[in-house]
Order: C-alpha cells, then sequence, then structure tokens
C-alpha cells in the first residue's frame, strides 16, 4: 500500500480533495500499467519500470516497500547498466481523456529519491494532446517536444519533483512528498502524458530528466466535469458521516469489490496508522482527534478521501 508524504500546507491538499477525481494510476502491479508504451532508445537493457520503489539504504540498493513507476541506473539493486552516459529512454502514458474537465485541473505525483543525497528530483512532464489527424502519438512526436524548430533544448512548462523548500522529502526514503502541476490548459483535450531520461549535462533540460526516481502515484483531479461525468462521479466512495467519532462508516464505489476491498489510513505525517478488509462500520476509536487520509482499494481500482476525527 502507499505511503504518502502529503504536503504539510494543508490547504495544498485541501485543492485535491475539491476536486473530481478524473484519472489515477498507483503503479502497485504491473497491470497498472497496461496501455504504457516503453522507449530504450540505446538499447542497454535499462530504463523505466513498474515494480518496487529503490533506496539506497547505507550499503547498498535495495528494494522498498511501495509500488513504483522507477527509473535509477539500475533496473535491480545488483548490477549496473551498460552505456549509462547515452541514456536516452521515455515512458508514455495511454490516453487519458479529459473532454469532461474544465475549470482548475491538477496534476499531481508522489515523488521518493533513492538516497539522502538527493536533495532534489524532478521531472518535465511533456504532454501531447490528440487530433483528429494524429490520436496516437509516435515517440518522435514526444522527442519534437523537447527541442524548438531549430532542433535547441527547450524545457516543459510542466515539471515535477520534490525537495525543495516548500516540498521537503521526508528522512525516510521509502516516503514521498506530493507534487501539484496545474494543466487547465488541457481541458476538454485528451491527452498523452510523456515522462524522459537522458544524460544531458547542459542546456535546458540537463540534470531535471536525469535517473534516480520513484514515482508512487500519478493522479488528475478537475474541478469542473460535466453532467455525463458528474453522474459517474455520484458513485464514487463517500464517507457516510464527517467527522467521525468511533467508526468510520463507508459507502463503496460500486466498481470497488467489497471482498478484496482494503482500507488503509494515514494521519497527516504521511504515516499508516490503521489498515483493515473493508466493512460497513470499522472501529477507529483508537485513533486521536485530527485530520486523516483515507485509501479504499480493492487492486485494481484505487480511492483517497479525507475525514476528520473527533
Amino acid at each position: 500500500m502507499k505511503k504518502i508524504f502529503l504536503l504539510s500546507v494543508l490547504f495544498l491538499s485541501e485543492l485535491i480533495f475539491a476536486q473530481y477525481p478524473v484519472w489515477i494510476n498507483s503503479f502497485d502491479t504491473t497491470a497498472d500499467m497496461q496501455g504504457w508504451t516503453f522507449y530504450d532508445t540505446n538499447n542497454n537493457g535499462n530504463g523505466w519500470v513498474q515494480g518496487q520503489n529503490i533506496y539506497y539504504n547505507g550499503t547498498a540498493l535495495a528494494y522498498g516497500t511501495s509500488g513504483a513507476l522507477r527509473y535509477s541506473i539500475n533496473n535491480v539493486p545488483t548490477g549496473t547498466a551498460p552505456s549509462f552516459a547515452t541514456e536516452n529512454d521515455w515512458v508514455v502514458s495511454p490516453q487519458i481523456d479529459l473532454t469532461g474537465a474544465s475549470g482548475t485541473i491538477t496534476l499531481a505525483a508522489y515523488i521518493g529519491r533513492q538516497r539522502t543525497t538527493h536533495t532534489s528530483v524532478r521531472r518535465y512532464v511533456y504532454i501531447f494532446v490528440s487530433t483528429p489527424q494524429k490520436e496516437v502519438p509516435t515517440l518522435s512526436d514526444f522527442q519534437a517536444l523537447t527541442v524548438d524548430g531549430n532542433g535547441n533544448d527547450v524545457a516543459s512548462p510542466y515539471e515535477i519533483g520534490g525537495g525543495d523548500t516548500n516540498h521537503p522529502f521526508p528522512t525516510d526514503l521509502n516516503g514521498y512528498v506530493e507534487s501539484l502541476v496545474n494543466i487547465s490548459a488541457f481541458a476538454g483535450k485528451k491527452i498523452y502524458i510523456g515522462l524522459w531520461s537522458n544524460r544531458k549535462t547542459s542546456g535546458p533540460t540537463a540534470n531535471t530528466n536525469v535517473q534516480n526516481i520513484n514515482i508512487n502515484e500519478m493522479a488528475i483531479y478537475s474541478s469542473v466535469l460535466n453532467t455525463k461525468d458528474v453522474k459517474e462521479v455520484k458513485n464514487i466512495t463517500k464517507i457516510m458521516e464527517n467527522p467521525v467519532t468511533n467508526s468510520l462508516q463507508l459507502q463503496l464505489n460500486p466498481k470497488l469489490k467489497e471482498n478484496t476491498t482494503t482500507v488503509s489510513i494515514y494521519n497527516m505525517a504521511g504515516q499508516k496508522v490503521l489498515m483493515t478488509k473493508y466493512s460497513k462500520n470499522m472501529n477507529v476509536s483508537a485513533l486521536s482527534a485530527g485530520i486523516y487520509f483515507v485509501e479504499v482499494s480493492d487492486g485494481n481500482l484505487s480511492e483517497k478521501l479525507k475525514f476528520i476525527k473527533k
């Protein structure tokens, strides 16, 4: 399950919870990568992968506990990749439909590092817009987004990352920091997201698309949905009574399978304080008063909500 380090600035998290989820990917299983396309352009066996996050345990690289979309100089904790100096790898999402979304549209990403020496980990996000003439992009379409008409490097206006003053990493290398990007410009569009890794040491894209990143989850939220989508949103999981006293009662999204659904509760520090199988009444009397985040997941579909414990 996820171990998310949420921003200490509450209004940013409030922004997300005031919006409707349009698209979420937790990268927990290989099934989460259905429709994603991977490009290892220098054919050295290194590249983007789905798997457990990787971190340096003080002695060597080791597997962590969270499912993640990751990139590192090694695909596994042991062994290194040849041709490291010429890395130039991409991963491209399946189509993300924002035709029913408008208002403020937010891309949220949960970013982790692999070593304590990684004080800042950042990624440009390249976004391709589908058109009737070209609905599905090729790799060259994403490569074209990285340069201008003269072939000079250009930086993407969209960037995810952590490690700066406003987005500090948790001490725990298995923890994550929330990064929010306004992508409202793509309202009403169908888009693809591309993430790049390169070894450029100069120019606008230098040292921003390099290796050593764990992405715990990516999601897109919208403040306004059209009538058709609002009808769908009425079926998402709801908290029956909020604030909560002793029993957390959920009205479960019908798309979630009750017999395989688990409920995980996190405090504001991102620490998991309770994990249990879903039931209509879940005892939370042992929790201290405060704000909590709850993740409901059946292994395929995942939703997050917020509640106040009295």
